[in-house]
């Protein structure tokens, strides 16, 4: 019986020996760990991949820990557990472990048990520690590179996020000012209603589209009767507070789409779309009354004197203005009128 367990104890031996031959072969080192003991039996490869003398650590499982870079510890260790735990079908590994010399080497570990008990549990493991130091190396700087070109690509975009916001802002505060500088040069800067050359595009728009369809469109032009007196007797600030105070009362009489306007000095002048020459006339009634309510604080009486036209087919701007300031003309000689035209 001895004799026969002899070759079979031979044989186990040599293919023990052939598995440790082919591992040295593909490996830098190689570990058994007997786990009943906690004996870990290591190659010379290993102790001279980390630079040690052969056999000249413990060799139980406490040197395994005491040689794993402290910031790769932990990872290590639940890898490990979750394959002796049956967690895990393998049990893989890449960290560092510490020299002779001090310095840190990139390997990789790959393990797996291959000697069971009668009740199925673990009692050898045997795994593979590999110099992958190089290829970590490289690895960790593409990495690095990699997470620096992210972060360039962020900080990109940040900027061109913040240069596209800035531009919008930019452009914003332009439409603002140009719409700002366009309402300024169509304002009358004392009363705050439309100056001459806004009205006299509104009325070149209006003659335009009279001309196409031929609505009624009616013109309105007063003048503030002796408006010098005021100037003279109270001062121009007073003049140029009655003439604020006219502009407001008359503009709340008006339509938003009308387009009312100061024609110069103590002149006025109103452009009402879609207007027959009856409603302009009423119109006008209203607006004499609400001056003399202007002025009524005033040591003398504030009248005006209007002149109403109607655009007529065929007649050019030219002539329906020169029409209109003839007819004021006349409403100037008698005073608190309305002519018509």
């Amino acid at each position: 019986m001895d004799e026969q367990q002899l070759p079979a104890a031979d044989a186990r031996d040599g293919i023990e020996k052939t598995l440790r031959y082919a591992l040295e072969v593909v490996s830098d080192g190689i570990w058994d760990w007997d786990i009943a003991s906690n004996h870990v039996k290591r190659s010379p490869g290993w102790y001279r991949m980390l630079g040690y003398p052969l056999d000249g650590l413990p060799e139980d499982v406490d040197t395994w820990h005491s040689v794993i870079h402290p910031d790769d510890f932990e990872r290590v260790m639940q890898g490990f557990q979750a394959y002796i735990e049956g967690r895990h079908p393998t049990y893989a590994a890449e960290y560092r472990c510490r020299c002779l010399d001090g310095e840190y080497l990139w390997i990789s570990d790959h393990g797996r048990f291959v000697e069971f008990d009668g009740q199925g549990q673990a009692t050898r493991m045997i795994g593979a520690h590999r110099n992958i130091h190089e290829r970590k190396l490289v690895e960790l700087e593409l990495q690095q590179r990699n997470e620096e070109l992210h972060e360039l690509n962020r900080n990109l975009e940040q900027l061109v996020e913040q240069r596209t916001e800035a531009l919008r802002r930019a452009n914003l505060a332009l439409a603002e000012q140009a719409a700002e500088a366009l309402r300024l040069s169509e304002t009358d800067p004392l009363t705050q209603i439309f100056n001459r050359r806004r009205f006299e595009s509104s009325l070149q728009h209006e003659w335009l589209h009279f001309q196409r369809h031929g609505h009624d469109v009616s013109l309105l032009m007063f003048d503030l009767d002796h408006f010098k007196r005021i100037n003279d007797s109270h001062g121009h600030p007073v003049g140029d507070r009655v003439l604020v105070a006219v502009a407001k009362g008359v503009r709340n009489s008006l339509r938003d789409g009308d387009c009312f306007a100061r024609w110069g000095g103590e002149e006025f002048i109103v452009l009402l779309p879609d207007t027959p020459l009856a409603a302009s006339h009423a119109l006008a009634e209203r607006l004499r009354r609400c001056i003399g309510e202007v002025g009524a604080g005033l040591e003398h009486a504030l009248t005006a004197s209007f002149a109403l036209a109607t655009l007529r087919c065929g007649e050019s701007l030219e002539d329906l203005l020169r029409r209109l300031d003839d007819a004021l003309y006349r409403a100037k000689q008698r005073r608190d009128c309305i002519e018509l035209c």
